[in-house]
């Protein structure tokens, strides 16, 4: 991009999560007893970059949360097939709103100029508190099995569904590619969201409170132009995803669900005239849930895939 230039979009992502996983075991016994948890997940992402020269540029992302999750309504004087207790309904919390937006400035290691075939990126940002950490919704906290009634209580929603965490956190950027052959592109980015703050100081049950944590995503794959005057390329790139069981920076406390992902993700990309859009659907290949830091584990819900999309125009 030419130095002065704008470029504005809008991204979706949308993610259901239902299946549960101890380590990389998954838990199917829970689909058959009806006691999956769920996250059904919607973030809406506007972006607005500015070039200011040839070499750098900022970005500043502003997301918007809309999630919801499914939790059990139990009777504890009942068990299932599995000598669990019985399921007999679900509820659903949610929370909307703001998240957590995200400065991003990068910068190209090489001049564009003379090395177009080729070329490193580096970034630095700022991830600031902007989102709601503590958004209450009711839950069923209990079930009665004498009267039948059920027990409601209004609380912070868990975590996972929050639009925000409530802490300030530093992001690193790394994005390199080469171009072997005319329409072929080889490709690879990281990004680490660092956050040293211990916890968001929110009630997770149990007189504990959410730990607040890094976050990182990995990519590396292809992308190849088989129709150049449409502007279309066929992307494949494998992709890495989770928050780990320690930060980098910061002491450990309070509770978190560490885990990662690995997955498949093809994908289509237009550019054309100034505008440009992608899609692409990250399959889940392998899934772990992390024992944390004070080497407990627990299970935790993934999906079995995702979708990706975004639209924009450059100016």
């Amino acid at each position: 991009m030419d130095s002065g230039s704008w470029v504005a979009g809008v991204s979706h992502r949308w993610q259901y999560s239902d299946r549960h996983f101890v380590g990389d075991d998954e838990q199917k016994y829970r689909q058959k007893e009806n006691s999956q948890i769920i996250n059904d997940i919607n973030i809406v992402d506007i972006n607005v970059g500015y070039q200011v020269s040839k070499r750098f540029a900022v970005n500043l992302s502003i997301p918007f949360s809309f999630a919801r999750r499914r939790g059990n309504i139990e009777d504890e004087s009942r068990t299932n097939q599995f000598g669990n207790e019985l399921v007999i309904g679900h509820y659903w919390t949610e929370a909307d709103g703001l998240g957590d937006i995200k400065l991003l400035g990068t910068a190209w290691i090489l001049n564009p100029e003379t090395h177009p075939k080729g070329n490193v990126s580096f970034g630095l940002g700022v991830k600031f508190p902007t989102g709601e950490k503590d958004a209450e919704d009711v839950r069923i906290a209990d079930y009665d099995e004498t009267t039948g009634d059920l027990i409601a209580e209004i609380r912070p929603v868990d975590n996972s569904i929050q639009p925000g965490d409530g802490a300030w956190g530093f992001i690193t950027d790394l994005y390199g590619f080469i171009v072997p052959v005319e329409n072929l592109t080889l490709f690879a980015s990281g990004t680490y969201i660092f956050e040293p703050e211990t916890t968001a100081d929110v009630s997770a049950g149990s007189g504990r409170v959410w730990s607040v944590t890094d976050s990182y995503l990995f990519r590396a794959g292809f992308g190849y132009t088989f129709l150049p005057d449409y502007g279309l390329t066929f992307t494949l790139n494998a992709r890495l995803e989770g928050t780990p069981s320690q930060d980098v920076f910061g002491h450990d406390a309070g509770r978190r669900r560490p885990g990662y992902a690995i997955s498949i993700e093809p994908g289509l990309v237009f550019v054309k005239n100034g505008w440009f859009a992608s899609f692409s659907a990250p399959v889940a290949l392998y899934r772990n849930r992390e024992e944390n830091f004070e080497g407990d584990t627990g299970d935790a819900a993934f999906a079995d895939f995702m979708t990706l999309f975004s639209v924009g125009k450059r100016f």
